[in-house]
């Protein structure tokens, strides 16, 4: 059996114990994610969102929440083993007028583990095999929920234009899937350890709305899960498509993140942020999350 680490980066002293996570993957065995710090989550306001649960993290300054950040984990993982990311950020005072949403995917048989359930955003045939039948069903299915978080933050008041949707691992390839076939224009995707699904249909299928929207990625050079090939491959076909990709590639890091890689990304979306602050339809009632 072969174990990676796939966990939160230890940012600081305060942080450091926030989330650390363990995988252990086998081809006929079950991944398992534990040992989730869960003295963070207390507090934390959870609801449903369409046919997703999620972790909700208010913008500090409520009344002038104006952003939303939606983080998908990856497989066998929950919303709460990224909303770490909103307790960093808000805790430096970043970000105060944005929102944070994080999903759960729903429970699912994971067939390269044996079929055993757990959260997944779509399910896995041949693990490491990048050309093996893709759970199209799953994947489409999946998008379907994200796009609909995306709505109901639109519904909410929020510009499109001033959400960034992102994820780790399968949550990042659903971000990509999900991003660039929105007819909503979306402020920015980010794609963290994954790759893009579906090569061969999504090039049809990116919307004009979002072709040239910004994304994301970042990857570590010896990722053992999710190849780093598999990234720089993903990252060349989008660039053949035009769009607008901002690539970081890390030595020594595997199917995880660190803090220079969150220190990137933080960057990367206050400067989204900023530039869309003064897009139109910015203003406008907003119904309390």
């Amino acid at each position: 059996m072969q174990a990676y680490t796939s966990g939160a980066p230890r940012l600081d002293s305060k942080h450091r114990d926030t989330c650390y996570r363990t995988l252990l993957l086998h081809p006929r065995s079950a991944l398992h994610i534990y040992n989730c710090n869960l003295a963070h989550r207390r507090g934390e306001r959870t609801m449903a969102i369409t046919t997703a649960r999620a972790i909700i993290v208010p913008a500090v300054e409520s009344k002038l929440w104006d952003s939303t950040i939606i983080f998908s984990h990856g497989l066998g993982d929950t919303g709460a083993g990224w909303s770490f990311l909103a307790e960093t950020w808000q805790g430096r005072k970043l970000f105060p007028r944005t929102a944070f949403v994080f999903p759960h995917a729903p429970t699912i048989p994971i067939t390269c583990n044996g079929g055993m359930r757990m959260p997944g955003w779509y399910d896995i045939v041949d693990f490491g095999n990048l050309t093996a039948k893709e759970d199209e069903d799953g994947i489409r299915s999946s998008a379907r929920i994200l796009q609909g978080i995306i709505t109901e933050q639109v519904e909410r008041g929020i510009p499109s234009k001033r959400i960034i949707l992102g994820g780790f691992s399968q949550g990042g390839v659903m971000s990509l899937l999900t991003g660039l076939t929105s007819e909503m224009s979306l402020g920015g995707i980010v794609a963290l350890s994954s790759y893009l699904p579906m090569r061969g249909q999504v090039p049809s299928m990116i919307t004009d709305a979002n072709r040239k929207t910004p994304i994301f990625m970042g990857h570590g050079k010896v990722d053992p899960v999710v190849r780093h090939e598999w990234g720089t491959m993903s990252r060349d076909l989008l660039l053949k498509q035009k769009c607008e990709v901002t690539w970081r590639e890390y030595d020594g890091l595997g199917h995880s993140v660190d803090p220079e890689e969150i220190n990137a990304l933080e960057k990367w979306i206050a400067s989204r942020l900023a530039l869309e602050s003064d897009s139109p339809g910015g203003s406008g009632s907003k119904s309390e999350l």
